[in-house]
């Protein structure tokens, strides 16, 4: 699928304000919705680094359980004050804690995995 129709799609949710990709190093690769450029910018680094530490701790709690499962990190919701930053794989979308719907969120972000 196409990043601007994946784009579309995530705007498309209830509460969302910006939607974006980022590469695995960080880089932001498009986005789209309310927010400034350096905004997405740092989305896209916070996204990434947030997805590299969660496979850290991942990896660590399978090593000290001796049970699988917990790594790769699929995905991930950070919320505060009134916004979400809801990332699976390299997607991602802010939505409005008060308007998302966090199952509809990650079922739309899990084709993107």
């Amino acid at each position: 699928m196409a990043i601007l129709s994946k784009l579309h799609e995530l705007m498309s949710l209830p509460g969302a304000v910006a939607a974006g990709e980022f590469s695995e190093d960080g880089r932001l690769l498009s986005y789209t919705g309310d927010i400034s450029e350096k905004a997405a910018e740092i989305a896209a680094l916070m996204a990434a680094a947030n997805r590299a530490i969660g496979n850290m701790q991942a990896k660590g709690w399978s090593a000290y359980t001796g049970k699988d499962g917990f790594y790769p990190v699929q995905g991930f919701a950070v919320a505060a004050g009134k916004y979400a930053a809801c990332i699976m794989g390299n997607v991602g979308v802010f939505v409005e804690l008060s308007k998302a719907d966090f199952d509809k969120t990650f079922e739309v972000l899990s084709k993107y995995v």
